[in-house]
């Protein structure tokens, strides 16, 4: 196993897996996302059994957050989210990337977790910010007590962009000899902290998925034959 753990930092099972595996697709025989069998064994070496299912949003770019409950399992790969909450213990929730930014927050007081799917257009979308004011809203979460884990992601020193991308990220847009670097990293950090995350609560794992292809999947590197990698978390029982 290589998978990149957070469970110590988080003080939950949480983790982003490696190229040695692909979470793209499930079980090709199930409608909804259900493990097949190597990811089952992958989620279980990694600390993590699900034993009330797995959930995954299918992934669309925007900023639709998903309230998800266990009756939701049926729904998993097909309800249209980039962001998971729950407060269920033994549910398991998760996203899937190849070089956008997966984060995931745990708030131990409230006892709720939250999975983040933050590609540029998310991040322009604020799904960061948004998804801890929902926590904040919905489920009586002080920000200050959410720890954030931060995975594997493209870094700006790979993240070639547009002109555009001045417009949208003028403070994460930056402009070196090579051309205009986005800093997707550094501007969820500030969606998560001008939201009320504490700093210091914030791990980031400080792997780019773009240069480190022995261990990761990335889609600018890769193009369509790119897997991807999952971020889960789950909260146990009291």
């Amino acid at each position: 196993m290589s998978e990149i753990n957070y469970s110590k930092f988080l003080g939950i099972p949480a983790f982003t897996s490696t190229s040695e595996l692909d979470f793209m697709k499930g079980d090709p025989a199930s409608t909804p996302y259900v493990l097949t069998r190597d990811q089952s064994a992958y989620l279980k070496a990694a600390g993590l059994v699900p034993v009330k299912g797995l959930i995954v949003p299918k992934q669309v770019h925007g900023d639709v957050i998903w309230k998800a409950s266990a009756k939701d399992v049926s729904m998993a790969g097909i309800y249209e989210a980039d962001a998971v909450v729950t407060d269920v213990p033994g549910l398991a929730i998760g996203v899937r990337t190849a070089d956008c930014l997966p984060a995931l927050l745990y708030d131990p007081v409230r006892r709720v977790i939250a999975a983040v799917h933050a590609g540029w257009k998310s991040t322009k979308l604020d799904i960061a910010r948004k998804t801890v004011e929902l926590l904040r809203s919905d489920y009586g979460v002080d920000p200050r007590n959410i720890r954030a884990a931060i995975g594997p992601c493209i870094r700006r020193e790979s993240c070639a962009v547009g002109a555009e991308f001045m417009a949208y990220f003028p403070l994460d847009t930056v402009k070196t000899p090579e051309g205009l670097r986005f800093d997707i990293l550094g501007a969820n950090m500030r969606q998560l902290t001008r939201a009320g995350v504490k700093r210091a609560n914030i791990f980031d794992c400080g792997m780019c998925s773009f240069q480190d292809a022995a261990r990761f999947h990335s889609f600018r590197r890769d193009g369509e034959r790119s897997g991807r990698m999952i971020s889960a978390l789950m909260m146990g029982e009291r």
